[in-house]
C-alpha cells in the first residue's frame, strides 16, 4: 500500500514539472457572468432600432482591454410602463416590457472594476452623447433585470427644410420646419408625455457668430415645428447664412440645437425678384 501511495506521488510531482502541465490549482477559473446594459434617454426611453441603438463598450478599468462591445437593439419600449406608471425606486421599469438593451457574457476569473460606456444615437450623429459609468462586477454574480443603466442627457433636432444644398435669396422670405425629439425617438408635442409648451425652442439666422434674426416656431403635428424667417437685403455682398434651430426642457438639461449652412445668391436671382424657385446647387461628378 505505501507503495502504490509513494508511486502515485511520484506521478503527480513528475506531470506538476512538464512544461504546460501546471496543476489545475494554478489555473484561474474563468466563471460566466452575464451583463444587461440599457442607454437611456434621460426622462424618457430607451434608445432603440428606430434611432440606430446605442454602441455599448466594457472595459477593464485597470488595464483598459475591452470585454465586450457591440449595438444595444430593440424597441424604445412601453411608454405607459415607463413614463407613467408609478413605482418604487427599487422596482424594475424598463425591464417590465421588451426594451433595447445590450447583453454580454463576460469570462471573469475575479472580481473587476469594469467603465461601462453607452454612446448614441447612432443614426442621428449631430446628436450623438456619451454616458459612462464604473462599477464591480463579481464572477458569476449576473447582473439582470432593468440592467446597468446609462443616461444620456439632450434633444434631437433636426431641420428638415430648407435643404442644405438649397441657396436662399437675399431679401426672400422663407419657412423653417424642423423635428424636435427626445433622444429615444419619442414625439415632443403640447399636452403630450413630452411637453413642448414648457420648453424654450426657436430659430436663429446667423451671420458667422452674429444672430440677425430670432425665429418663433409653432407646433404642427408629430414634432414637427414651423417658423417664418426673412433674409434681410442689408446682406448685400454675403456668400453664406446659417439657421440654428435650438431646443431646451424646463430644467436646461436636455438640450439640443442643429445648424445647416446655405449659400446666398443676390437680390436680382432670388425667388422674390424672379417668381421662380433657386435651383439646387449641383453636385460635381467626381
Amino acid at each position: 500500500m505505501t507503495r502504490n501511495l509513494t508511486r502515485s506521488s511520484s506521478l503527480v510531482f513528475a506531470l506538476a514539472m512538464t512544461p504546460g502541465m501546471a496543476p489545475a490549482a494554478d489555473a484561474p477559473l474563468s466563471i460566466p457572468t452575464p451583463v444587461i446594459v440599457r442607454v437611456v434617454a434621460y426622462h424618457a426611453m430607451a434608445l432603440g432600432d428606430n434611432v440606430g441603438g446605442a454602441r455599448v463598450t466594457i472595459r477593464d478599468a485597470a488595464t483598459g482591454a475591452v470585454l465586450a462591445s457591440g449595438r444595444q437593439t430593440g424597441p424604445s419600449g412601453d411608454a405607459k410602463v415607463i413614463m407613467q406608471t408609478p413605482h418604487l425606486q427599487t422596482e424594475a421599469i424598463y425591464s417590465v416590457r421588451e426594451s433595447a438593451s445590450f447583453t454580454a457574457e463576460l469570462q471573469l476569473t475575479q472580481p473587476t472594476l469594469v467603465e461601462i460606456v453607452g454612446e448614441g444615437p447612432l443614426q442621428f450623429p449631430h446628436a450623438m452623447r456619451r454616458a459612462s459609468k464604473m462599477m464591480l462586477l463579481y464572477p458569476g454574480k449576473a447582473v439582470t433585470g432593468d440592467g446597468i443603466i446609462l443616461e444620456l442627457d439632450g434633444l434631437l433636432v433636426t431641420i428638415e427644410a430648407p435643404t442644405a444644398e438649397r441657396p436662399l435669396g437675399i431679401g426672400d422670405e422663407g419657412i423653417v420646419s424642423t423635428t424636435v425629439k427626445m433622444l429615444c425617438g419619442c414625439v415632443i408635442e403640447p399636452f403630450g408625455i413630452w411637453e413642448s409648451r414648457k420648453m424654450d425652442l426657436y430659430g436663429e439666422l446667423r451671420l458667422g457668430e452674429k444672430v440677425i434674426q430670432r425665429i418663433d416656431l409653432y407646433h404642427q403635428g408629430k414634432g414637427l415645428f414651423t417658423g417664418n424667417f426673412k433674409i434681410p437685403r442689408s446682406l448685400k455682398g454675403e456668400k453664406s447664412i446659417s439657421l440654428r434651430v435650438v431646443a431646451a426642457d424646463a430644467e436646461d438639461v436636455n438640450v439640443g440645437f442643429d445648424e445647416v449652412t446655405y449659400p446666398l445668391v443676390p437680390w436680382e436671382q432670388s425667388r422674390d425678384a424672379t417668381g421662380r424657385e433657386i435651383p439646387a446647387i449641383a453636385t460635381p461628378k467626381p
